[in-house]
């Protein structure tokens, strides 16, 4: 099983959340992609007619690197340029192979993953099953990336040959499976993680031309892309997080896939710009710093900062009254959703309640006191911070704004200590509420301790490692009872995406987590 040249890889990161992308709507030549300091993007596709005019698309909250295991939020969607998964799933349930042609089920815990041969990294090595395994063990030693194999059993798990890896789990993990998804296959060989920051090395369809954080990020097509040929030559994303600075890009026609306002939707699309609208099945949360200390350490606050909420508002002013409130921790679109799981809390089944949130707030003690509501400078999240600020001002509770870039925020609300209020949109590629409800408490430590958390750890972990449909939706059943009482997180409404996009461009559908593949893409 000797392999010839490297591999290394890099995942995704939970979730969440979603590249959401624009690009430039004019036909114009690039020439702008000769500032690579990469010495393995030599080889450009010659295609003619609109193959050289740049789609040029808008990218959001900039990690600052290019290296997989240091990007989150937004910025994952354009890594899917030059990186690749094992797999993927589409939006009707369908799976995408990618790297891997095969995941053969022989037990419970044991598969035969099979790599797709024939394929090489931007340098020029061959893709092979060490490669896929060094990726794993990666993920394995990082603390944000670990959920892609987080019941991977590396004791028995073993590379077969070069392209067959003999799979083992240490116990049944509903989302296991779909985690695979998230999971960048990097080169082993070649691997340097300070050099991929700035100069990526994947088996994707582009290579890294330039790169300047917060500013762009340009790639163009390989010729010896191991899968059908890219049809658009040259990608520039650019990095715009304000609103009001991509609409301005759709105007002077800068953009040909943006994410928008949906109260711009009208206007954007009287521009000539075609507007798809769908449902992120994620949603907006208040992640609630639990220590016992803290100003919300008892649940009885953390209810009062809940009926202080004006949930419709949030609908209303962020998505023109087109989104819905989440009337339970997760999105309602989740695959494993069911009615019965709405409005098991007055938290929920009352929601906005000024008078009942003033009551709390006061025999909590928490009116007097001042909160720190955390989020992660995106605009949404931004509005959302300014209308809870009002909400709690209405019932006597002062709080302040602090408003981080995505890579800072990411790190911040690792410690309950840095927040009381965090602003957050929980997801996972798997789409299982089992699997977000069970994994983020484990993730992101927000100081929930005792024998309640003990019951739900139970309760929760259990249903996800259960292999039996039925068990494992009763066992969600009632590890949501034990959630929404003592509320980790507040459940705000559905994310609603709404992508503008130029006439001209065919070719666009994101998979079910929200990645997408821009070889599909072409000028029509």
């Amino acid at each position: 099983m000797a392999k010839t040249k490297k591999a290394l890889v890099l995942l995704l990161a939970i979730l969440l959340l979603f590249l959401l992308l624009s690009c430039a709507g004019k036909k114009t030549d690039d020439n702008s992609s000769t500032g690579s300091n990469n010495s393995n993007n030599s080889n450009v596709v010659e295609e003619p007619d609109d193959a050289d005019r740049t789609l040029r698309i808008q990218a959001t909250q900039d990690s600052g690197t290019l290296y997989p295991l240091g990007v989150t939020g937004g910025f994952i969607g354009p890594l899917y340029a030059f990186y690749e998964p094992l797999y993927d799933t589409r939006a009707d349930g369908s799976r995408r192979w990618v790297l891997a042609t095969g995941l053969e089920r022989i037990t419970d815990l044991n598969y035969k993953l099979t790599i797709r041969e024939g394929v090489t990294f931007s340098n020029g090595n061959p893709l092979t099953a060490e490669d896929v395994m060094f990726s794993m063990e990666l993920c394995r030693d990082d603390p944000q990336f670990f959920l892609n194999v987080k019941v991977v059993d590396f004791e028995k798990t073993k590379v077969v040959d070069d392209y067959t890896i003999d799979l083992w789990y240490t116990e049944y993990n509903a989302s296991q499976e779909p985690g695979f998804a998230s999971m960048f296959v990097l080169d082993k060989e070649s691997f340097d993680e300070v050099a991929l920051s700035r100069n990526p090395i994947g088996t994707g369809p582009y290579v890294v031309t330039d790169y300047v954080v917060n500013s762009h990020l340009k790639v163009t097509a390989r010729d010896d892309y191991w899968g059908e040929k890219p049809k658009i030559k040259n990608i520039e994303f650019r990095i715009i997080n304000e609103e009001a600075q991509v609409i301005n890009a759709l105007e002077t026609g800068a953009l040909d896939l943006a994410r928008v306002p949906i109260s711009e939707a009208d206007y954007v699309e009287s521009l000539g710009y075609n507007i798809r609208i769908s449902n992120g099945r994620y949603n907006y949360v208040t992640l609630f710093s639990m220590l016992p200390d803290g100003p919300l350490g008892s649940k009885e606050a953390r209810w009062a900062v809940c009926h202080a909420i004006d949930r419709e508002a949030i609908v209303d002013l962020i998505y023109d009254g087109k989104s819905t409130i989440t009337d339970y921790p997760a999105s309602h679109h989740l695959a494993d959703f069911e009615e019965r799981f709405l409005n098991l809390h007055e938290t929920y089944s009352i929601g906005y309640n000024p008078e009942k949130a003033r009551e709390l707030a006061e025999q909590s003690g928490l009116v007097g006191k001042k909160l720190r509501i955390i989020n992660n400078g995106s605009s949404d999240a931004v509005t959302i911070s300014e209308i809870i600020q009002e909400n709690l001002l209405a019932i006597g509770v002062e709080s302040e704004i602090i408003n981080y870039d995505q890579a800072t925020y990411f790190g911040t609300i690792m410690d309950a200590n840095n927040f009381e209020i965090a602003i957050f949109t929980p997801s996972a590629p798997s789409m299982l509420a089992v699997d977000i409800l069970a994994m983020y408490l484990t993730f992101i430590p927000l100081g929930w301790t005792g024998p309640e958390r003990d019951i739900y750890g139970q309760l929760s972990m259990g249903a996800l490692t259960t292999y039996d449909p039925a068990s494992r939706q009763e066992q969600l059943f009632e590890a949501i009872k034990v959630f929404v009482d003592f509320c980790p997180w507040y459940g705000l409404c559905e994310v609603v995406s709404t992508l503008a996009i130029a006439p001209e461009l065919k070719g666009v559908e994101y998979m079910i987590a929200g990645s997408i593949y821009y070889q599909d893409m072409y000028w029509e």
